[in-house]
């Protein structure tokens, strides 16, 4: 049975002192027998025989060989183990047999001490980290795993920071036995982490092997701790330069400093960045203008390694003297893109002023709005207030406002009443066709928002019926065409047009009436006037078309010698000088009329049905301008002259004043020309040469007068520009005659302007064909107030 316990331990590889006490108890007493046990085997390992005297020349005896000795020179003596391995740890026990005193049983636990073979710093990814790590931004948390690999006994592994014990709590790793791990965690990096040196240690339960260690340094990034604005006045004059400063301290890396006016980026005024340490200074140049009164400089200071949220500002609120600044603001509670035809809308003038304004009003399209309460339009104050708005309250509302530093106006506000589908002004009303021949109507509404749907009703006086969905074609926003083919004389008769927006149905349809095509009827309310200019004399007719008999329509024009004697003597009245086809409107200039001359001037419209009567100007050239041959290049123009709308009643009054007898004489050749020109409508005398302005015809040259009609749009042009370019039509030399269409007036844009405004309400005078209409055997009103609009589905 073992006295005591002794604990002896040893670096692996190392020697080991087993002690064993050999010493005996009493004088005179001398040990005779030692013997040491592998406690786990229970097998003797040494032993010394000592019986014939305890000298060095006592009988030793090791299982061990060489590796175990016994050193009896130590104190205490014991059995010296070389070389000791892992497998060498366990309990010995030492017995000690004495002469005449009782046996000692010592034992001995021998612990191999086996150091880490390595140690390593893992970051979050799972990747060893060493050195400076990071940066790592302010508040973010931070997690590290040391990793200890070997060692026995097992390690103690364990965080520190200059000699402070962070974390003390190791485990065993879960992949490997051998492995201890302490993983260190800190939820909230603050400023006072930045260069931190957190040492991982892993030392054994001894101080026979030093501790392995690993460091690593936190680097950090903080967002700025403060800003600030300085510079500026309580006041600022207008159009004056300010100088304004911005700090920012406690950044790391220095923060990134920007101006922002009314929440708007400034960056051309800035003047100066400058980076010292953590501290940032930025310098802007700031010229107040009248808009910024009340407006915010801020300057914001944000480190990029953090969000936006993160930034820092500082601000100062400007006071600039100024004239008004206005702006109009519709009322809180109504929505400005969904006001319909019939609701209130409420404007609001926002007005800044040093001083404040004496004076406030409102504007519709630059027109001056009047307080009229029974039209509606209410003023009170700063305030402007529209009931039951139509069509004609869209547009753009300003106010102006004036103080004793002057007047402004807001910028403008656009209105736009939404209203049901009207039927679009200016459209084509009667078509024209015949059986079984298709015909194209088209429907055109103005509506906001755009019309989408449509509707067409076929109505004569016995039937009443939908059009269906393959004859209707969408042609995009607000239009729609549907094909319609009448196959028997009663399906002539009126289509009505329907359409639909998210507002309503429109209330009162489009009537299209369908007719059967005839010819057209003659041109309506022509005029010719002279204007002079260049060589040659030059002359506009302009015509307002009659109805196109419900097709399209072009029309003719056919320049004629008057009846007065030919240069030679010889008659030549009626003679064809020259003519134009198929133009689109009738009008057109004629230009190289010789003076002293009357011409007739021919008018006639046509479609495929036939031609109309035709409309004759007899026209007189003035006596006292000298004939002139035309150039080949068109000669400049000048402003005209005089404006004659010659007819034949005016005619017959010019022949009553040179003489009954040359009135009656042209009335002779007059019948006799008119009857050989409708047995010939398209022949052209061999004295006469026509060009036309599309050069697709050329004949040969004659001896006729030297007339040319060109197009008033080339008139126009040359009274703009006396010197033509590279481009005008050109005239040969041998050319006496040029025809072509005239697209503007060559006079003054207001002239041109009121011949086609008298057209329009011409157009617009003419009586519109509407049937008597039958629903279901009920008669209906002929103006359709009555008429019911279909379903939409």
């Amino acid at each position: 049975m073992e006295d005591h316990l002794v604990v002896v331990r040893v670096v692996e590889g190392g020697t080991a002192l087993l002690p064993c006490n050999v010493m005996a108890p009493s004088p005179g007493d001398y040990p005779i027998l030692v013997l040491f046990y592998n406690g786990h085997t229970g097998m003797p390992i040494y032993s010394i025989d000592a019986r014939s005297g305890f000298t060095d020349r006592s009988s030793h005896w090791s299982a061990m060989g060489s590796r175990a000795t016994f050193d009896l020179s130590s104190r205490p003596p014991g059995l010296l183990l070389h070389r000791v391995n892992a497998g060498d740890s366990g309990r010995y026990r030492c017995r000690v047999d004495f002469a005449s005193s009782p046996t000692r049983n010592i034992g001995v636990e021998l612990m191999v001490v086996e150091p880490p073979s390595n140690l390593v710093i893992l970051g979050e990814s799972g990747l060893a980290v060493s050195g400076v790590i990071g940066p790592f931004p302010l508040g973010a948390p931070l997690t590290l795993t040391c990793k200890v690999f070997g060692g026995r006994p097992r390690p103690e592994v364990t965080w520190w920071h200059e000699g402070s014990l962070l974390d003390e709590v190791s485990e065993v790793s879960e992949e490997r036995n051998e492995v201890t791990v302490n993983t260190l965690t800190l939820p909230h990096l603050t400023r006072q982490h930045l260069h931190r040196t957190l040492t991982c240690r892993a030392a054994t339960h001894s101080n026979l092997t030093s501790p392995l260690t690993a460091s690593v340094t936190l680097d950090m990034t903080f967002p700025p701790l403060e800003v600030r604005v300085r510079g500026g006045q309580s006041a600022l004059e207008e159009g004056r330069m300010h100088p304004f400063t911005c700090q920012a301290r406690g950044s790391r890396p220095p923060a990134d400093l920007t101006w922002w006016l009314n929440g708007q980026l400034v960056t051309a005024n800035e003047t100066k960045k400058v980076h010292e340490g953590n501290v940032s200074r930025s310098t802007l140049q700031l010229v107040p203008g009248r808009s910024l009164d009340g407006g915010v400089l801020t300057c914001r200071a944000l480190n990029t390694a953090f969000p936006p949220a993160t930034a820092l500002e500082d601000s100062v609120t400007l006071q600039v003297y100024y004239s008004p600044s206005v702006k109009v603001r519709v009322g809180r509670r109504l929505e400005l893109d969904n006001i319909k035809q019939g609701e209130d809308v409420y404007f609001e003038c926002l007005i800044t002023a040093n001083p404040p304004a004496h004076r406030v009003t409102w504007f519709l399209d630059g027109q001056e709005l009047q307080h009229n309460i029974s039209g509606g339009v209410i003023q009170s104050n700063q305030s402007l207030v529209l009931q039951s708005v139509g069509r004609s309250a869209s547009g753009l509302y300003q106010c102006r406002a004036t103080n004793t530093q002057g007047a402004a106006s807001s910028p403008p506000l656009t209105l736009t009443v939404k209203f049901p589908p009207v039927c679009s002004a200016g459209q084509k009303w009667i078509y024209g066709s015949s059986l079984a021949h298709p015909v194209n109507v088209t429907c055109r509404v103005e509506a906001y928002p755009p019309a989408l749907e449509f509707k067409w009703v076929f109505n004569t006086s016995t039937e009443y019926a939908h059009l269906t969905g393959d004859l209707v074609t969408s042609l995009g926003e607000g239009s729609s065409l549907v094909t319609y083919t009448p196959q028997t004389h009663h399906d002539f008769g009126s289509l009505l047009c329907w359409a639909k927006n998210e507002v309503d149905t429109q209330f009162r349809p489009c009537v299209f009436h369908v007719v059967p095509a005839g010819v057209p009827e003659p041109v309506e309310n022509c005029s010719a006037w002279e204007g002079g200019g260049g060589e040659g004399r030059r002359v506009v007719v302009w015509c307002q078309p009659g109805w196109g008999g419900g097709l399209d329509q072009t029309f003719t024009l056919e320049v004629r010698q008057g009846w007065a004697e030919g240069r030679a003597g010889e008659e030549e009245g009626g003679k064809i000088l020259a003519q134009l086809r198929d133009q689109l409107e009738p009008h057109f200039t004629v230009a190289g009329l010789r003076a002293g001359q009357e011409y007739e001037l021919s008018i006639v419209a046509s479609n495929s049905q036939g031609t109309a009567t035709p409309t004759i100007l007899l026209h007189h050239t003035p006596i006292d301008v000298a004939e002139q041959r035309t150039s080949p290049v068109v000669a400049p123009a000048w402003p005209p002259r005089q404006l004659v709308a010659l007819t034949p009643i005016l005619g017959s009054v010019v022949g009553v004043v040179i003489s009954l007898l040359l009135c009656s004489l042209a009335l002779i050749f007059f019948v006799r020309n008119r009857n050989r020109i409708r047995a010939h409508t398209h022949a052209h005398t061999d004295a006469t040469k026509v060009i036309y302005k599309e050069k697709e015809r050329e004949e040969e040259d004659c001896e006729g007068p030297d007339v040319i009609l060109v197009s008033a749009d080339q008139l126009y042009s040359e009274i703009e520009n006396p010197h033509p370019e590279a481009g005008t039509t050109q005239v040969s030399r041998d050319s006496e005659l040029v025809i072509s269409d005239a697209e503007t007036n060559p006079f003054t844009t207001s002239t041109k302007h009121q011949i086609l405004q008298s057209s329009l309400n011409a157009l617009q005078t003419k009586p519109t064909y509407l049937p008597t209409c039958v629903m279901n055997g009920v008669k209906m009103n002929s103006s359709l107030h009555t008429l019911v609009a279909p379903e939409f589905t």
